[in-house]
Protein backbone atom coordinates (compact mmCIF):
# COMPACT_ATOMS: atom_id res chain seq x y z
CA UNK A 1 0.00 0.00 0.00
CA UNK A 2 1.34 3.44 -0.92
CA UNK A 3 0.66 6.71 0.86
CA UNK A 4 -2.82 8.30 0.88
CA UNK A 5 -4.64 5.02 0.59
CA UNK A 6 -3.63 4.23 -2.98
CA UNK A 7 -2.92 0.62 -3.89
CA UNK A 8 0.33 -0.46 -5.42
CA UNK A 9 -0.07 -2.18 -8.77
CA UNK A 10 -0.07 -5.92 -8.14
CA UNK A 11 -0.47 -8.54 -10.84
CA UNK A 12 -1.93 -11.03 -8.38
CA UNK A 13 -4.95 -8.86 -7.45
CA UNK A 14 -7.59 -8.90 -10.16
CA UNK A 15 -10.44 -6.50 -10.68
CA UNK A 16 -13.87 -7.97 -10.01
CA UNK A 17 -14.67 -8.80 -13.65
CA UNK A 18 -11.33 -10.57 -14.17
CA UNK A 19 -11.72 -12.40 -10.87
CA UNK A 20 -15.10 -13.88 -11.72
CA UNK A 21 -14.17 -14.50 -15.35
CA UNK A 22 -11.38 -16.76 -14.12
CA UNK A 23 -13.59 -18.39 -11.50
CA UNK A 24 -16.58 -18.95 -13.79
CA UNK A 25 -15.83 -22.55 -14.81
CA UNK A 26 -15.51 -23.66 -11.17
CA UNK A 27 -18.14 -21.41 -9.64
CA UNK A 28 -21.13 -23.76 -9.85
CA UNK A 29 -19.20 -26.56 -8.15
CA UNK A 30 -17.79 -24.19 -5.54
CA UNK A 31 -21.23 -23.01 -4.37
CA UNK A 32 -22.91 -26.44 -4.76
CA UNK A 33 -25.21 -25.00 -7.42
CA UNK A 34 -27.37 -28.03 -8.16
CA UNK A 35 -28.15 -28.80 -4.51
CA UNK A 36 -28.97 -25.20 -3.69
CA UNK A 37 -31.40 -24.87 -6.61
CA UNK A 38 -33.73 -27.23 -4.76
CA UNK A 39 -32.86 -26.36 -1.15
CA UNK A 40 -33.51 -22.61 -1.53
CA UNK A 41 -36.76 -23.00 -3.46
CA UNK A 42 -39.01 -22.73 -0.38
CA UNK A 43 -37.29 -19.55 0.79
CA UNK A 44 -38.14 -17.78 -2.45
CA UNK A 45 -41.63 -19.25 -2.65
CA UNK A 46 -42.37 -17.40 0.60
CA UNK A 47 -40.76 -14.15 -0.59
CA UNK A 48 -42.76 -14.25 -3.82
CA UNK A 49 -45.98 -14.86 -1.89
CA UNK A 50 -45.34 -12.30 0.85
CA UNK A 51 -44.44 -9.47 -1.53
CA UNK A 52 -46.43 -10.43 -4.65
CA UNK A 53 -43.33 -10.58 -6.86
CA UNK A 54 -43.95 -10.64 -10.60
CA UNK A 55 -40.73 -9.15 -12.00
CA UNK A 56 -37.20 -9.23 -10.54
CA UNK A 57 -33.81 -7.70 -11.27
CA UNK A 58 -31.09 -10.06 -9.98
CA UNK A 59 -28.17 -7.63 -9.57
CA UNK A 60 -24.82 -9.41 -9.48
CA UNK A 61 -26.42 -12.67 -10.55
CA UNK A 62 -23.17 -14.61 -10.99
CA UNK A 63 -23.92 -18.01 -12.50
CA UNK A 64 -27.63 -17.30 -12.19
CA UNK A 65 -28.70 -19.55 -9.33
CA UNK A 66 -31.33 -17.19 -7.89
CA UNK A 67 -32.49 -16.02 -11.32
CA UNK A 68 -33.14 -19.65 -12.22
CA UNK A 69 -34.92 -20.41 -8.94
CA UNK A 70 -37.20 -17.37 -9.29
CA UNK A 71 -37.95 -18.00 -12.96
CA UNK A 72 -38.91 -21.61 -12.20
CA UNK A 73 -41.38 -20.18 -9.66
CA UNK A 74 -43.04 -18.03 -12.33
CA UNK A 75 -41.20 -14.72 -11.90
CA UNK A 76 -40.01 -12.72 -14.92
CA UNK A 77 -36.29 -12.36 -14.12
CA UNK A 78 -33.44 -10.34 -15.58
CA UNK A 79 -29.99 -11.21 -14.22
CA UNK A 80 -27.08 -8.81 -14.62
CA UNK A 81 -23.41 -9.16 -13.84
CA UNK A 82 -20.17 -7.38 -14.73
CA UNK A 83 -18.45 -10.66 -15.67
CA UNK A 84 -18.98 -11.78 -19.28
CA UNK A 85 -17.87 -15.33 -18.48
CA UNK A 86 -20.30 -15.61 -15.55
CA UNK A 87 -23.18 -14.41 -17.72
CA UNK A 88 -22.29 -17.01 -20.33
CA UNK A 89 -22.26 -19.66 -17.59
CA UNK A 90 -25.64 -18.40 -16.32
CA UNK A 91 -27.16 -18.72 -19.79
CA UNK A 92 -25.75 -22.24 -20.09
CA UNK A 93 -27.15 -23.30 -16.71
CA UNK A 94 -30.51 -21.67 -17.46
CA UNK A 95 -30.79 -23.91 -20.52
CA UNK A 96 -29.87 -26.95 -18.41
CA UNK A 97 -32.66 -26.15 -15.95
CA UNK A 98 -35.13 -25.10 -18.65
CA UNK A 99 -35.32 -21.59 -17.17
CA UNK A 100 -36.75 -18.53 -18.88
CA UNK A 101 -34.45 -16.12 -17.02
CA UNK A 102 -32.70 -13.54 -19.17
CA UNK A 103 -29.13 -12.38 -18.59
CA UNK A 104 -27.06 -9.36 -19.55
CA UNK A 105 -23.56 -8.01 -18.91
CA UNK A 106 -24.17 -4.75 -17.07
CA UNK A 107 -22.41 -2.60 -14.48
CA UNK A 108 -24.54 -1.34 -11.59
CA UNK A 109 -23.85 2.25 -12.68
CA UNK A 110 -25.63 1.49 -15.98
CA UNK A 111 -28.90 0.30 -14.42
CA UNK A 112 -30.44 3.78 -14.52
CA UNK A 113 -29.99 3.91 -18.31
CA UNK A 114 -31.67 0.54 -18.82
CA UNK A 115 -34.38 0.23 -16.17
CA UNK A 116 -36.66 2.63 -14.27
CA UNK A 117 -39.51 1.64 -11.95
CA UNK A 118 -39.85 -1.76 -13.63
CA UNK A 119 -39.34 -4.33 -10.88
CA UNK A 120 -41.25 -5.60 -7.86
CA UNK A 121 -37.98 -7.00 -6.48
CA UNK A 122 -34.34 -6.06 -6.81
CA UNK A 123 -32.19 -8.88 -5.47
CA UNK A 124 -28.53 -8.29 -4.62
CA UNK A 125 -27.26 -11.31 -2.72
CA UNK A 126 -24.19 -13.51 -2.67
CA UNK A 127 -22.00 -10.90 -0.95
CA UNK A 128 -22.00 -8.77 -4.09
CA UNK A 129 -22.02 -5.22 -2.70
CA UNK A 130 -18.62 -5.54 -1.01
CA UNK A 131 -16.98 -5.62 -4.45
CA UNK A 132 -17.76 -1.90 -4.78
CA UNK A 133 -14.58 -0.28 -3.50
CA UNK A 134 -15.70 3.34 -3.08
CA UNK A 135 -18.53 5.01 -1.19
CA UNK A 136 -19.55 6.74 -4.42
CA UNK A 137 -19.95 3.44 -6.30
CA UNK A 138 -21.91 1.93 -3.42
CA UNK A 139 -24.32 4.88 -3.28
CA UNK A 140 -24.78 4.86 -7.06
CA UNK A 141 -25.62 1.15 -6.97
CA UNK A 142 -28.11 1.49 -4.11
CA UNK A 143 -29.74 4.56 -5.66
CA UNK A 144 -30.09 2.74 -8.98
CA UNK A 145 -31.66 -0.22 -7.18
CA UNK A 146 -34.15 2.19 -5.59
CA UNK A 147 -35.00 3.81 -8.91
CA UNK A 148 -35.41 0.45 -10.66
CA UNK A 149 -38.15 -0.57 -8.21
CA UNK A 150 -41.83 0.07 -8.71
CA UNK A 151 -43.72 1.82 -5.92
CA UNK A 152 -44.04 -0.62 -2.99
CA UNK A 153 -41.22 -2.72 -4.48
CA UNK A 154 -38.64 -4.41 -2.28
CA UNK A 155 -34.85 -4.55 -2.28
CA UNK A 156 -33.20 -7.60 -0.71
CA UNK A 157 -29.49 -7.33 0.03
CA UNK A 158 -27.33 -10.09 1.53
CA UNK A 159 -23.69 -9.75 2.52
CA UNK A 160 -21.56 -11.58 5.04
CA UNK A 161 -21.62 -10.26 8.60
CA UNK A 162 -18.59 -7.99 8.59
CA UNK A 163 -19.39 -6.77 12.10
CA UNK A 164 -18.28 -10.24 13.21
CA UNK A 165 -15.65 -10.92 10.55
CA UNK A 166 -13.78 -7.66 11.12
CA UNK A 167 -14.16 -7.82 14.88
CA UNK A 168 -12.68 -11.31 15.09
CA UNK A 169 -10.41 -11.03 12.02
CA UNK A 170 -11.91 -14.22 10.64
CA UNK A 171 -9.90 -15.44 7.67
CA UNK A 172 -11.55 -18.68 6.53
CA UNK A 173 -14.95 -18.07 4.94
CA UNK A 174 -15.75 -21.45 3.44
CA UNK A 175 -14.14 -24.79 2.57
CA UNK A 176 -15.87 -27.14 0.14
CA UNK A 177 -14.62 -30.43 -1.26
CA UNK A 178 -16.02 -32.25 -4.30
CA UNK A 179 -14.80 -35.55 -5.77
CA UNK A 180 -12.49 -33.60 -8.09
CA UNK A 181 -11.57 -30.37 -6.32
CA UNK A 182 -11.16 -28.52 -3.04
CA UNK A 183 -12.25 -24.89 -2.75
CA UNK A 184 -11.02 -22.66 0.06
CA UNK A 185 -12.35 -19.11 0.33
CA UNK A 186 -10.38 -16.88 2.70
CA UNK A 187 -9.40 -13.30 3.48
CA UNK A 188 -6.14 -11.45 3.93
CA UNK A 189 -6.43 -8.45 6.24
CA UNK A 190 -4.41 -5.60 4.79
CA UNK A 191 -3.85 -2.16 6.34
CA UNK A 192 -4.78 1.04 4.54
CA UNK A 193 -2.38 3.93 5.19
CA UNK A 194 -4.14 7.29 5.18
CA UNK A 195 -1.85 10.31 5.25
CA UNK A 196 1.93 10.56 4.97
CA UNK A 197 4.18 8.11 6.85
CA UNK A 198 7.22 10.10 5.72
CA UNK A 199 5.87 13.12 7.63
CA UNK A 200 4.73 10.90 10.49
CA UNK A 201 1.17 12.14 10.05
CA UNK A 202 -0.87 9.12 9.12
CA UNK A 203 -3.53 6.65 10.21
CA UNK A 204 -3.56 2.91 9.63
CA UNK A 205 -7.04 1.52 8.95
CA UNK A 206 -8.37 -1.84 7.79
CA UNK A 207 -10.76 -0.60 5.13
CA UNK A 208 -10.14 -3.35 2.60
CA UNK A 209 -9.63 -7.10 2.47
CA UNK A 210 -8.08 -9.37 -0.10
CA UNK A 211 -10.60 -12.04 -1.04
CA UNK A 212 -8.92 -15.25 -2.15
CA UNK A 213 -10.21 -18.46 -3.69
CA UNK A 214 -7.79 -21.40 -3.62
CA UNK A 215 -8.76 -24.12 -6.09
CA UNK A 216 -7.01 -27.48 -5.63
CA UNK A 217 -7.44 -30.05 -8.40
CA UNK A 218 -7.24 -33.55 -6.90
CA UNK A 219 -7.36 -35.15 -10.37
CA UNK A 220 -4.12 -33.39 -11.38
CA UNK A 221 -1.84 -34.39 -8.53
CA UNK A 222 -3.28 -31.64 -6.30
CA UNK A 223 -2.19 -28.83 -8.58
CA UNK A 224 -3.69 -25.53 -7.49
CA UNK A 225 -4.39 -21.94 -8.41
CA UNK A 226 -5.05 -18.89 -6.25
CA UNK A 227 -7.43 -16.18 -7.50
CA UNK A 228 -7.48 -12.87 -5.63
CA UNK A 229 -9.49 -9.67 -5.72
CA UNK A 230 -10.05 -6.80 -3.30
CA UNK A 231 -13.26 -6.06 -1.39
CA UNK A 232 -14.48 -3.32 0.94
CA UNK A 233 -16.32 -4.72 3.97
CA UNK A 234 -19.67 -3.15 4.86
CA UNK A 235 -20.87 -3.32 8.45
CA UNK A 236 -24.54 -3.33 9.41
CA UNK A 237 -24.64 0.28 10.63
CA UNK A 238 -23.07 1.56 7.41
CA UNK A 239 -25.45 -0.46 5.23
CA UNK A 240 -28.47 0.96 7.08
CA UNK A 241 -27.13 4.49 6.80
CA UNK A 242 -26.50 4.19 3.04
CA UNK A 243 -29.93 2.67 2.46
CA UNK A 244 -31.53 5.70 4.08
CA UNK A 245 -29.35 8.09 2.09
CA UNK A 246 -30.68 6.81 -1.24
CA UNK A 247 -34.35 7.13 -0.26
CA UNK A 248 -35.47 3.97 1.52
CA UNK A 249 -37.51 4.88 4.60
CA UNK A 250 -38.58 1.41 5.75
CA UNK A 251 -36.16 -1.47 6.15
CA UNK A 252 -35.38 -4.43 8.40
CA UNK A 253 -32.20 -6.39 9.15
CA UNK A 254 -32.09 -10.16 9.52
CA UNK A 255 -29.47 -12.85 9.98
CA UNK A 256 -30.64 -14.85 6.95
CA UNK A 257 -33.25 -14.90 4.18
CA UNK A 258 -35.65 -16.84 6.38
CA UNK A 259 -36.00 -13.82 8.68
CA UNK A 260 -33.90 -14.93 11.65
CA UNK A 261 -33.01 -12.08 14.01
CA UNK A 262 -29.71 -10.36 13.19
CA UNK A 263 -27.02 -10.70 15.85
CA UNK A 264 -23.89 -8.65 15.07
CA UNK A 265 -21.69 -11.00 17.09
CA UNK A 266 -23.00 -14.34 15.84
CA UNK A 267 -25.01 -14.14 12.61
CA UNK A 268 -23.29 -15.43 9.50
CA UNK A 269 -25.01 -12.92 7.24
CA UNK A 270 -26.46 -9.45 7.12
CA UNK A 271 -29.73 -9.55 5.19
CA UNK A 272 -31.64 -6.33 4.55
CA UNK A 273 -35.21 -6.02 3.30
CA UNK A 274 -35.95 -2.43 2.20
CA UNK A 275 -39.34 -1.24 0.92
CA UNK A 276 -39.83 1.60 -1.56
CA UNK A 277 -42.77 3.49 -0.10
Amino acid sequence: MTENGKFETSTDVKNVAEFYDELSEDYADMIDFHTRIESEKKIFEKIISDYNIKRCLDAGCGAGIHSIILSKLGVDVVGIDISQAMIEKARELAQTFNSSAKFDVLDFSQIKERYKEEFDLVLCIGNTLVHLLSEKDLLIALRNFYNALKKDGILIVQILNYDKIMGNEERIINVRETPAKIFVRFYDFEPTIIGSPSLRVFEIRKDFLKFNVLVVDKTKNYSHKLITTRIKPIKSEELCRKIQMVGFKKFDLYGNLEGEEFDPKNSKNIVLFANKI
